[in-house]
């Protein structure tokens, strides 16, 4: 009791809960003193009743298998029942001050304590609450008013317990945190060899107390910063840094000398590439091997200086017989491996060596015996008599006497402790720093080891390529810790979809792996598939807001798909790419179709670039008609893609690729280029008033540059702004209005007419275009085409163009092809026209010839 009260008041004190605390907890909760009194008066009414909560709080938590272990033994239940029966008496006896605080601590401690999980707890706390409610009903259900306000008194005081109780919790976990945090920097600290990491550009970035004291660093002078060549001047040593980094292969075993100013130290260095958020950086093992080396010129001198040096080494040593029997051993030895001296006095090195290196020992051993060589050093793993691991650098020698075998010497390192940094730095190449999911490295190598267990046991494998729909808004709109709390979300929900025995793996940015092993069929796939798309579909909590987001996944199956990693990869990419297409947060498995459809698709955006390049892209432009008259009043600019061999690829096929690759931006900049530049020629020769019309897609408009590029091209081409058209969809308009706004406004103040492409297809309503700064609408086609046969579609074209009259905007109807539709819209006085009716879109040279010729088009 006197050690549960010494956590309590320790708690108590780091938790901060003092007078001040409490007041304003219960402030937050609203807990009043009638809420106090109220409880009261309900603690009253129903008498005994804490004894039978308690029987029916520890009756249900007994219901679940996970708990019951935690709640028998030697009376434990009884006296939790008998705690808990104190602890539900005191919740609604009105007193909730410092005591009933530190109880309420004291009650999650001795559950925290047996282990008791606060999901367990809080189910519990909600089935004495129900209970708690019944009771009330009874006792107030003729007062209803008076039950209700009881009833949320009652909420506000297990809420008020609840958070306590979670503190412990909390608390708990963050002790044994700050403990592992506190042990691994020990580790570190009093290793006795030299360890530092060095940057790419061979800067110390950290070294630990052992390394300062073998380049003798004063305390106080600091070690970071400090580039590798002022502590050891050695071309070898930095070349071998150098090596390392680029190629990522370690380099052992390294010799240095080191002239300090009153000793020549040697040195043993060790050098390894190790990865930290996508970096290389040098991990450099040092080891002062001076006493090492002197000791070893020694052992030729003097039989005693061997004893002693044996005797005293920092390392395990050992000398056998010819035979291999151990015949001598130093303490050092026997404190590596666990044994008494003689329990090893007789042994053979083969007993106490790892089973996986036995073969290879006893091969070098053979080769050493025989003269083949004078002796030997590698890393290898012995029992220790505990039976674990020991890892540990084994040299091994030969006595000889007169050219006569004599028997071994063996020195052992204990190298326990770097190897299990190592293994720690491996896991850490080997996995994504944000999620801590395997990263591609890793992924490669669990893949091709599923697919030879599936070649092996004959059974399938699925290959999931998985893609976050609409992530980049969210890192655009919200920035990037949203994006990455996005991410690390993300990646705990598909390793929760999946079982242990699956992997989850993050490629980078917002794309993701599964495979899945020994399923099957499609029909699992799915199923697995569907789950995940499910938990996506989630809103994400971020801050005060959520957010929301899906997946495109395409699916490949082994060996169905494809008989290697790499394959099955490249497929499983193309049926994400389709499932894109066919509208986002969907699943699609691969097939040669889809294949075919993906190799169209790099065809494109390989071709784009080229087109870019070779000047492949021309401008068409389609005149637009003012209704009443038949003159042209100006173009749309409209792109135009010719292959060398003549083949002409549809807008419609290039267009998204070129959306989604980027490519759209300087594809864009180019059309705005070409199109200022006609027209300020046009209006020269032709016709002084007509305008240029080009399309802006989202990913432009987005483009923070977008108004002074718009006014760099504008003076560029001395085109007048007044001379250029920009045509926007109504999808941009409600992405981000505030920002839509904003560069509306400004783009309206410099002259340039803006309007709003194919509307009538998105969400936006016409009353909600009043805060724009726009100055004509164009109609969608897919309401001209079947406008006379149609009533619907003429009501809303007729709509259209009555409220946009009503708000000073032009309306232009776009796809106009029949003289029905012509007169129809003439009768509607609809403004503009454009269409096949009246002109194919034309190159440069053939409009020119068409305004020079003045000509009207009826």
């Amino acid at each position: 009791m006197k050690d549960l009260k010494e956590k309590v008041d320790a708690l108590t004190h780091s938790l901060g809960l003092d007078d001040d605390e409490i007041h304003q907890r219960k402030a937050f909760l609203e807990l009043t003193d009638e809420d106090a009194l109220r409880l009261r008066r309900a603690h009253e009414l129903l008498g005994k009743e804490s004894k039978r909560f308690a029987d029916a709080f520890y009756a249900h938590l007994s219901r679940f298998d996970a708990i019951k272990p935690l709640l028998e033994g030697d009376g434990r239940l009884d006296r939790l029942k008998h705690v808990q029966g104190q602890y539900f008496n005191t919740l609604t006896a009105g007193d909730y001050g410092p005591d009933y605080v530190r109880d309420r601590l004291r009650v999650g401690l001795v559950h925290q304590h047996i282990g008791l999980e606060p999901t367990w707890y809080l189910g519990a706390y909600r089935k004495y609450v129900a209970e708690m409610q019944k009771l009330l009903w009874q006792a107030l259900g003729h007062e209803p008013d008076e039950y209700m306000k009881t009833c949320d008194a009652l909420m506000k005081v297990v809420n008020f317990d609840i958070g306590l109780a979670l503190d412990t919790y909390f608390h708990a976990d963050t002790e044994e945190i700050r403990e592992h945090k506190e042990y691994a920097e020990s580790i570190v600290s009093t290793m006795p060899t030299g360890l530092m990491v060095v940057s790419a550009n061979l800067v110390v970035l950290s070294m630990n107390p052992a390394m300062r004291v073998i380049f003798r660093l004063d305390d106080d002078l600091s070690a970071e910063g400090l580039p590798l060549s002022s502590l050891v001047k050695s071309s070898l040593l930095l070349e071998a840094g150098t090596d390392v980094l680029e190629t990522g292969n370690a380099q052992n075993s390294i010799f240095v000398t080191l002239d300090q100013a009153d000793i020549r130290l040697k040195l043993e260095f060790n050098l390894s590439c190790i990865r930290f958020r996508g970096k290389p950086l040098l991990l450099v093992m040092a080891q002062d091997i001076t006493e090492k080396l002197n000791v070893k010129a020694k052992l030729a001198q003097s039989e005693e200086r061997y004893r002693l040096t044996f005797n005293l080494a920092a390392v395990g040593m050992a000398q056998t017989d010819a035979d291999g029997r151990i015949t001598r051993i130093n303490q050092k030895l026997c404190d590596v491996l666990g044994y008494e001296r003689q329990e090893l006095l007789g042994m053979r090195f083969p007993q106490l060596t790892h089973p996986d290196d036995r073969n290879d020992a006893d091969a070098m051993t053979r080769r050493v015996m025989a003269g083949e060589l004078e002796h030997y050093s590698k890393e290898r793993r012995y029992l220790h008599k505990a039976g674990h691991v020991i890892w540990t650098r084994a040299t091994v020698s030969c006595l000889r006497e007169d050219s006569s075998r004599m028997g071994l010497i063996v020195v052992l390192e204990d190298i326990s402790d770097r190897k299990r940094m190592e293994e720690a730095l491996v896991k850490l190449a080997g996995h994504d720093a944000l999620t801590d999911l395997p990263n591609r490295v890793l992924l490669q190598d669990r893949l091709s080891k599923a697919l030879a267990r599936a070649k092996r046991n004959q059974q399938q494998v699925a290959v999931m390529y998985l893609d976050l729909d609409r992530f980049k808004h969210v890192n655009d709109s919200q920035g990037h810790a949203a994006g990455d709390a996005m991410l690390a979300e993300a990646a705990r929900r598909l390793t929760a979809s999946v079982r242990e025995t699956d992997t989850v793996a993050r490629l980078g940015g917002d794309e993701f792996v599964v495979i899945l092993e020994n399923i099957e069929g499609s029909r699992i796939a799915t199923a697995r598939a569907q789950g995940i798309l499910r938990a996506l579909a989630t809103p994400f909590a971020y801050k005060d807001r959520n957010l929301y987001t899906g997946a495109s996944i395409g699916i490949a199956l082994f060996p169905k798909d494809g008989p290697d990693g790499d394959t099955l990869l490249k497929h499983a990419d193309s049926a994400m790419y389709q499932a894109k297409e066919a509208g986002r947060n969907n699943v699609q498995f691969y097939t040669p179709e889809v294949n075919a459809q993906h190799i169209r698709r790099l065809f494109i955006a390989d071709g784009l670039r080229r087109a870019l390049e070779q000047n492949e892209l021309q401008l068409h432009y389609q005149p637009k008609i003012r209704a009443g008259c038949g003159r042209i009043i100006g173009v749309e600019a409209l792109l135009r893609w010719t292959l060398p061999d003549g083949v002409h690829i549809a807008p419609d096929e290039f267009i998204p690729v070129a959306e989604d690759t980027g490519l759209i931006l300087p594809i864009g900049q180019w059309v705005l280029k070409q199109a200022c530049t006609n027209i300020v020629k046009w209006r020269a020769h032709a016709n002084p008033n007509m305008r240029v019309s080009v399309n802006l897609s989202a990913r432009q408009f987005k483009n923070q540059d977008i108004v002074s590029q718009i006014k760099k091209t504008l003076e560029d081409a001395q085109c007048p702004a007044d001379a250029l058209e920009l045509e926007i969809t109504e999808s941009v308009l409600m992405e981000r209005p505030d920002q839509v706004t904003s560069t509306l406004r400004t783009l309206h103040d410099m002259g340039i007419r803006l309007s709003i492409d194919d509307f009538g297809t998105g969400y936006s309503s016409l009353s909600y275009l009043r805060n724009f700064p726009i100055h004509e609408l164009k109609i969608d086609r897919s309401f001209i085409e079947d406008i006379t046969q149609d009533e619907s579609h003429a009501a809303i074209v007729k709509a259209i163009i009555t409220l946009a009259h009503s708000m000073k905007l032009t309306v232009l109807a776009e796809g106009v092809e029949t003289e029905a539709q012509l007169h129809y819209l003439r009768n509607e006085r609809c403004d503009h026209l454009q269409g096949y009716f009246f002109s194919r879109p034309l190159p440069g040279q053939a409009l020119e010839e068409l305004l020079l010729a003045g000509a009207e088009i009826t």
